[in-house]
Parts: structure tokens; C-alpha cells; sequence
């Protein structure tokens, strides 16, 4: 016998009554930790911050501390990240499509399966990253440092390296060994530094 029209009534009114019920009851679901977001933005200064997955698309985060975050699958399209610190990050397949990082301080990084299309790291320090799977199109890095870099996976359409040092790099065809005495002194003044801690 099939439902009466008052049954279909009452079917559709706990349907709806659980849906309410559902979306009051949760909380928004965020990949990042919204506090460490705010605090970003306000003081532009987040070490080991968890942002995975946020959207900082078109932002001006010039100067700005995050060594050490977590920024895996971060959405920095066209944002400007000149002379930030990026130290130690996480950056796995971020999108830094467009984005300005010149100056900025990449230094043992995980950009694997990272967008860096026409991004431009002119003056970037990339000591020691990893770029294993990113894609690299129209990229500048016009004096940049990439000693030690892991490029050897890296999908590299075009890009301008001139002027940067790829000391030690891993490259497609095996090890790069070009301008190795200024990375040979940055690496004496380092240990040293290292040794008075």
C-alpha cells in the first residue's frame, strides 16, 4: 500500500529535520588551522604554522616568517612573497603560479610536484631544496641560489637561469659543478657559524 500523502509529509519533515540538525551540529572542516591563518596575516610572522590547503591567492606577504610551516597543497597564485622565509617548509604541490619570491629564503624546502609557472625567484636562496615532479615554465632564477637543489626529477619546460648558482645540484644529467668556490665559502662561513652554537 503506498504512503499516504500525510506519511510523505512527515518522510520529508524528519529529512529536512535531520539535515538541519547535521549542519548545525558541524563545525566548517579546514585542511589549515584558522589561528595560525589570523595570525599570519597579522603579524606576518608563523613559525611551524599549519596552512595546509589554505587559499592565500593575490596576497602581499613580502617579508613574512614561516619557516618550518607546513603550506602543502597552499594556493599562493600571484602572490608576493619577496624576501620571505620559507626555510625548511613544506611546500608539496602548492600552487606558486605567478607568484614574485625574489630574495626570498627557500633553503631545504619540499617543492615536490609544486607549480612554479612564471614564477619569478630572482635573488632566491634555494640551498639544498627539493623539487622533485615541479613543474617549472617561463620560471626566473635570474641569481638565484640552487646549490645542492634536487632538480634531477624536476619538469622543466623553460626557464632563466642566468647568473644562479647550481653548485652541487642534482641535475637530469647528473651533478652540476659550476661556481662551486662562492657555495665552498657560504658553506666554510655556515660550519663556522654552526660550531660557535
Amino acid at each position: 500500500m503506498p504512503p499516504t500523502s500525510q506519511q510523505r509529509l512527515q518522510q520529508r519533515f524528519l529529512r529536512l529535520a535531520l539535515v538541519a540538525a547535521v549542519t548545525l551540529v558541524t563545525k566548517p572542516s579546514y585542511a589549515f588551522d584558522p589561528a595560525d591563518l589570523q595570525t599570519l596575516m597579522q603579524t606576518r610572522q608563523c613559525l611551524n604554522c599549519d596552512l595546509r590547503d589554505a587559499d592565500l591567492r593575490h596576497l602581499d606577504l613580502s617579508e613574512a616568517d614561516l619557516q618550518g610551516s607546513n603550506l602543502e597543497n597552499a594556493n599562493f597564485f600571484r602572490s608576493r612573497l619577496d624576501g620571505a622565509n620559507l626555510a625548511r617548509t613544506n611546500l608539496k604541490r602548492a600552487n606558486l603560479g605567478e607568484a614574485s619570491l625574489q630574495g626570498a629564503v627557500l633553503n631545504i624546502a619540499d617543492l615536490s610536484r609544486t607549480s612554479l609557472l612564471r614564477a619569478d625567484l630572482t635573488g632566491a636562496s634555494l640551498y639544498g631544496a627539493i623539487m622533485d615532479y615541479t613543474y617549472i615554465e617561463g620560471t626566473l632564477f635570474i641569481d638565484a641560489l640552487l646549490s645542492r637543489a634536487r632538480l634531477s626529477r624536476a619538469r622543466i619546460v623553460s626557464a632563466d637561469f642566468t647568473g644562479a648558482t647550481l653548485c652541487g645540484a642534482e641535475m637530469s644529467y647528473g651533478e652540476y659543478r659550476r661556481d662551486c668556490r662562492s657555495v665552498e665559502k657560504l658553506e666554510a662561513v655556515e660550519g663556522s657559524a654552526d660550531s660557535e652554537l
